[in-house]
């Protein structure tokens, strides 16, 4: 069973697929659906082509059979994980990966690849120097390394975390509201 806080209908504000209309599937406190009765729900409600899954629990057991099922109605994946969870072993089975980067977190990000993401989030000046570690670390990972900066903040980093990624191929940086 999946527990769903929420389904919607959105923009993609950041990464690959910016600008892009996308359904959001918000795992969190909800109801409980089975894996056929998400997909029969997800069909109904959408008429866009990207999923992008987020919130609590997106590699528990049971998310596979939902990814290979949400792909045999034709949705794409995208899927956002914290890097302190274990990547599944259905890890391909998803277009895009964006996974929140963690220091001697669980995640096999050499496992990523050219269409995934690795994202950082600057919220202060002193956070800089640790991404600029991350990026070094993984600058020969082939996908995109995206920093985000809160938009109250953006006047203050923005010229420090231009630099940042403006040194490193397939990087972007973005600003955000920040929960």
């Amino acid at each position: 069973m999946v527990e769903v806080s929420k389904i919607w209908e959105g923009i993609r504000l950041e990464g690959l697929n910016y600008g892009l209309p996308s359904t959001f599937l918000q795992l969190g406190i909800g109801p409980n659906y089975s894996s056929e009765e998400l997909v029969r729900d997800v069909l109904m409600q959408t008429k866009c082509k990207w999923l992008v899954i987020l919130g609590e629990n997106t590699t528990q057991v049971g998310m596979g059979s939902l990814v290979k099922g949400l792909s045999s109605i034709g949705m794409y994946i995208e899927l956002e994980v914290d890097g302190r969870t274990r990547d599944p072993g259905w890890m391909h089975s998803v277009e895009r990966w964006v996974v929140d980067y963690v220091k001697g977190g669980a995640f096999n990000y050499g496992a990523l690849r050219s269409q995934d993401m690795v994202r950082f989030t600057a919220r202060e000046e002193k956070d800089l120097p640790v991404v600029e570690e991350a990026f070094e670390l993984l600058k020969f990972f082939t996908g995109t390394k995206v920093l985000r900066i809160p938009k109250p903040l953006a006047s203050k980093l923005w010229g420090n975390a231009f630099a940042l990624v403006r040194k490193y191929e397939r990087s972007r940086l973005y600003t955000v509201d920040l929960d």
